[in-house]
Order: structure tokens, then C-alpha cells, then sequence
């Protein structure tokens, strides 16, 4: 190459690349896949007539929330698996590769003045057969100078090419559509694990989640990991994952106003070894850990009930997920867990709507649904618009707004209050109430729960 215009660089951008560029522009659809790539200010949060927009709309911002549902492994920024793949030289994933990117500035740089222009762009595209206009390329620098200039230099040319590079990982890692397999659900949870290579990135990672929790609006937040998962392929001890989460979460804290717990996840679907590994871990680090769920065991709950009778016994409160796949999550999975397994609150748990004995044993539980609306839709829990949120809470079954997964599903909190207020029809009061049902239900200590409901819910 050696700085030859007439020649392409090592690396030479396909058309659907190009347009996958468009992608990282700024719009206004809260569900982009690339809208969580660009940090948003913090803001005031209060419970008062501030929260309605002057159309009438809730400013879903400005609302305090409470998430107990999220998993940290489902909650990683794009832009930190590019960075961190890149580090740790994971090249199998889109966008690691690109390395000079000099070399590429160099080659759209035709006049050699050290920027590159709306016309030498479009020319150097053309030379590698890439349509794209001139109106195209004005907008991508305007968004890549905050309309400061009309060409690119260098730094602003490598953040157009990383921008690229999100464009082009997204969608192996984010969907905002319906998996077509539980497969394709997992494999995307496997690109993001790639990743998670030392104790620098789980890191990392909890102090971006739970910063990104604090900028959704969140005051009270549980994050959920699985320590077999993140081990896995990687041989990590339990312990290091569980140090540096901590530290990330910790330093958040410091920097944010937001409570934090951490729920330790066994996976039933990884066999009787390692479920009885992650409880003795759980036990041995209960100064840790707020709480104690299970996942990926639909089926079959009850052969774990020695397990968690330990983690009971131990003073550990109890979730599960269950009730939640529209096949294997019986509508009594969530009776079972409730009765069988000592669970105080539930993950999903939305398909007892399907049998009004299951309805009933819930109702009469009184125990807190942890209802994530977008991932039960994209999970195949049910078809859009069939969700049961609205039939749960006027049955007289609480529940709580969560998002589950927002790192891989396209999504975060805000939007998902968007869809209860104006597709569930939630009003601001029960968007309120679901709130403070959520902070008495959190796992978090007494006193914690009582400063939030104090500072942000209170009438």
C-alpha cells in the first residue's frame, strides 16, 4: 500500500457495511441497537407534576426506577466487547480486525492535507465500488464532529471507522426482533462470554452496568450473575469474578446515587455438580450476595429442593425463574418454586395466566413477579401485543418492571415503562406502586430500601 491512492488499503469496507454505518447515526427510537453506544447526562429525578411532559406524556427519564431483574452477563455495552475483544486479540467476532486504521485515513485522505472531505469520500468509495452520496457522508460528518466541521481528521475519521465496526458486531451480540431458536438466544450470550477473559473486564463490565442503570433513571438496582457462565471456557475461580464485580459495583456507588445487590444464579441446566458448586459458593460469600436465583431449569424443579433448603438455611432469599417459556414453563412452575423451593419472588412468571388454580396459589402467595415485557416478547413467550402484564396486576398478583437483558435485547428501561404506560396502559400512579413494590421486595438490606423509598417514592 505504502500510501499509494491509486491502490485499496488492507482494509476495504463492503456496501453493506457502509450501510450498516447508518445505523450508528443518533435518532429517536430508544430501541436502536447502537443508542446505547452514546452516554446520556444525568438528570434530577422527582415524583411530581415535572414527570409529565407538556403533551400530556410521561418524560420516562425523569422517573426514579427500580430494576431487580437484570443480568450483568446480558447487560454489556457493545463498545466495551469491541474494546475488550480487541484487547484480549479475539478475532473471530466483526470488527476486531481493523487494525491500521491510519493506513485507511491515508487512503481517504487523497490531498494528503491531513482531512478528508465530503467529495474525497464519496471518490475513494466509488474507487472501491461503494455507492454512497455526498448528502450521506455530510450527515455522518456532522454527527461524527457535533456539527462542528464539515471534514474529518484523524480522531474524528477513527471514530467514524469504530462507529463502523459497532455497526457490523451488532448484530451478532443485539436483536430487536424474536429469536427464531433458543440457539440464537445463547449464541449471543456466548460472543458477549468471549470476552469476559480477566478480572480488568468483569470490572469493567459492573461498573458500566450499573452506571448505565443510574443513567435508565434506576435507584435501586439488583444485578444477577452466574458464576459457573462466566467461568466457563475460561477456568476462572469463582472468587476473582465475584472480587472484581464487587469492585465495579463499589465504584459506582461511589460516583452515583444508587443501591446495588448482587443475586448469585445456579443454573440448573449445567447438572447436579455445579449446582451444588454455586450453592456451596453462594454460602461461602453470603456478605456478598443479596440473593440466590436459579435459571435454566424449567423442568423438573422440585429435584433441587435440597439444594436450596442449604441456601435457605443459610439466610439467603430465594428467586427462581420459572413459569416464563411459552412450552416447558408450566403454570404451576411458579407455585412450585414458591412452596417447594422457598422462592420469595419470582422471575417472569407470567404463564400462570394460563391456569386460574396457578392464578389463584400466587395471588394468595402475594409474592412479586419480576416481569421483563420485551424479553418475554422476544423470547417467544408470547406474540406483541398479547402480553399479560395488565391481566397479572388486576388479578391482584404484584409485579415489577425489568428489562432482563438490555445488552443483548436492544433495549433499557425507559423503554420498557414506554410500553407498560402506553401499549399495557400502566398510569403514572401504577407505574409508581409497581415501583414501590419492587423496593419492598428488593433483597437489598432494610435500611437500604428505606432511603430510596424515602428520597425518590415518597407521596
Amino acid at each position: 500500500f505504502e500510501g499509494q491512492a491509486s491502490s485499496p488499503p488492507d482494509f476495504s469496507p463492503s456496501a453493506s457495511q457502509m450501510r450498516c454505518l447508518r445505523l450508528a447515526l443518533p435518532h429517536s427510537c430508544t430501541r436502536s441497537p447502537l443508542a446505547r453506544l452514546y452516554s446520556t447526562e444525568s438528570w434530577r429525578h422527582v415524583w411530581n407534576e415535572e414527570i409529565r411532559a407538556k403533551n400530556g406524556e410521561f418524560n420516562y427519564q425523569k422517573l426514579p426506577k427500580t430494576e431487580l431483574h437484570r443480568h450483568l452477563e446480558g447487560a454489556v455495552r457493545l463498545r466495551t466487547i469491541l474494546e475488550e475483544a480487541r484487547r484480549h486479540h479475539i478475532d473471530h467476532l466483526p470488527g476486531v480486525s481493523l487494525k491500521d486504521t491510519k493506513q485507511v485515513f491515508d487512503y481517504f485522505d487523497r490531498d494528503k492535507t491531513g482531512r478528508v472531505t465530503p467529495q474525497e469520500f464519496v471518490e475513494a468509495c466509488k474507487e472501491m465500488e461503494m455507492q454512497v452520496t455526498t448528502a450521506e457522508v455530510q450527515r455522518v460528518i456532522y454527527h461524527e464532529t457535533k456539527g462542528k466541521d464539515n471534514s474529518l481528521n484523524l480522531q474524528t475519521f477513527n471514530k467514524m471507522l469504530e462507529d463502523l465496526m459497532l455497526a457490523e458486531l451488532a448484530p451478532y451480540i443485539l436483536t430487536d426482533s424474536p429469536f427464531p431458536n433458543l440457539k440464537s438466544l445463547l449464541d449471543r450470550f456466548d460472543r458477549t462470554q468471549s470476552v469476559f477473559k480477566d478480572a480488568q473486564t468483569f470490572e469493567r463490565i459492573a461498573f458500566e452496568a450499573v452506571e448505565d442503570a443510574y443513567d435508565e433513571g434506576i435507584r435501586l438496582l439488583e444485578l444477577r450473575y452466574a458464576p459457573s457462565f462466566c467461568s466457563m471456557h475460561h477456568k476462572h475461580s469463582f472468587d476473582m469474578v465475584l472480587d472484581a464485580i464487587q469492585r465495579g459495583v463499589e465504584r459506582a456507588k461511589k460516583m452515583y446515587d444508587i443501591q446495588v445487590g448482587l443475586i448469585c444464579i445456579a443454573v440448573g441446566a449445567m447438572g447436579h455438580e455445579e449446582m451444588e458448586r454455586t450453592v456451596d459458593f453462594a454460602i461461602s460469600r453470603k456478605d456478598v450476595f443479596v440473593g440466590f436465583d436459579l435459571a435454566g431449569a424449567e423442568t423438573e424443579l422440585t429435584q433441587w429442593i435440597s439444594q436450596f433448603r442449604r441456601v435457605s438455611d443459610a439466610g439467603i432469599p430465594i428467586t427462581c425463574h420459572a413459569s416464563e417459556d411459552h412450552e416447558t414453563g408450566h403454570p404451576f412452575n411458579a407455585v412450585l418454586a414458591v412452596e417447594k423451593l422457598g422462592a420469595c419472588r419470582i422471575g417472569h412468571g407470567v404463564q400462570i395466566v394460563k391456569d386460574k388454580k396457578a392464578m389463584e396459589a400466587m395471588k394468595a402467595h402475594q409474592v412479586l413477579l419480576e416481569v421483563a415485557v420485551s424479553s418475554n416478547y422476544l423470547c417467544g413467550c408470547f406474540e406483541e401485543g398479547e402480553h399479560p402484564a395488565k391481566k397479572l396486576w388486576e388479578y391482584g398478583i404484584p409485579i415489577c418492571i425489568n428489562t432482563d437483558d438490555p445488552g443483548i435485547m436492544s433495549l433499557d428501561l425507559q423503554g420498557e415503562y414506554k410500553i407498560w404506560h402506553q401499549d399495557l396502559g400502566f398510569d403514572g400512579e401504577q407505574l409508581r406502586e409497581s415501583n414501590v413494590k419492587a423496593v419492598e421486595g428488593s433483597f437489598l438490606p432494610k435500611e437500604s430500601r428505606k432511603m430510596v423509598l424515602t428520597k425518590h417514592f415518597a407521596d
